[in-house]
């Protein structure tokens, strides 16, 4: 008997130190997976860059200007904000090209004291697909000018390259983009994906500061061409 219980506890011990080891195997996969996660995410994040001036896109900024465009969504809490009135025809722009995510929104925002004393003409709009519906955010303080970037003729999502292969034609993949004084697009911050698509996420802060950091010295550079 006395046997038999021995042999039942030691098979208990082995069993016991086997689960010890998956359990070990499971958090050295774990954390792992998790450096590979930030390891790609690091080298996605420093693909991020200004583009050369003779590399980057053509920005149609007449034509976002022509646009329908409202001060504030219609019966919203948000106060209108517009730099327009420092407006040049050398003016850098700031594009909150928005579709679900309202994150890159309350960053640019919260920057944009920052921008103005890099670049006082500096102008930032929002495109989205109808200005009379949307909603830029659930916590900022004001609405940035609100431009309709589909309509009759046109897409602007599809001119920035930005268009949401499945958004039907009509919704953008969410971004950030800084166009120089000579309507060139010289920096596309991504936001929920790409390089940012970690952005959004509670563990995204290291992140958003980088995306940050871009935005800033992007204007600072464009500012001094």
């Amino acid at each position: 008997m006395d046997t038999a219980i021995s042999r039942k506890r030691s098979r208990l011990a082995l069993d016991e130190g086997d689960n010890d080891d998956n359990d070990n195997a499971d958090d050295a996969l774990s954390t792992a997976g998790d450096t590979l996660k930030r390891s790609r995410t690091q080298g996605e994040l420093e693909e991020l860059a200004v583009m050369p001036p003779d590399e980057a896109w053509n920005v149609d900024v007449a034509g976002i200007l022509a646009s329908n465009t409202l001060a504030a969504p219609p019966g919203s809490r948000l106060r209108p904000h517009s730099n327009a009135d420092r407006h040049l025809s050398g003016s850098i722009f700031v594009l909150c090209i928005q579709g679900n995510v309202q994150l890159h929104y309350d960053l640019l925002c919260s920057v944009l004291p920052q921008l103005y004393s890099l670049s006082p003409s500096l102008q930032a709009l929002v495109l989205c697909r109808d200005p009379s519906t949307h909603v830029p955010s659930a916590d900022a303080a004001f609405s940035l000018p609100l431009v309709q970037a589909v309509g009759p003729g046109y897409n602007h999502f599809v001119r920035l390259g930005l268009l949401h292969p499945l958004g039907g034609g009509e919704h953008p993949l969410d971004a950030l983009v800084v166009v120089d004084g000579r309507a060139r697009r010289r920096l596309v911050l991504p936001f929920g994906w790409g390089a940012g698509k970690h952005a959004v996420t509670p563990a995204g802060r290291i992140v958003r500061t980088h995306l940050v950091s871009l935005l800033t010295s992007c204007v600072e550079t464009l500012a001094r061409e």
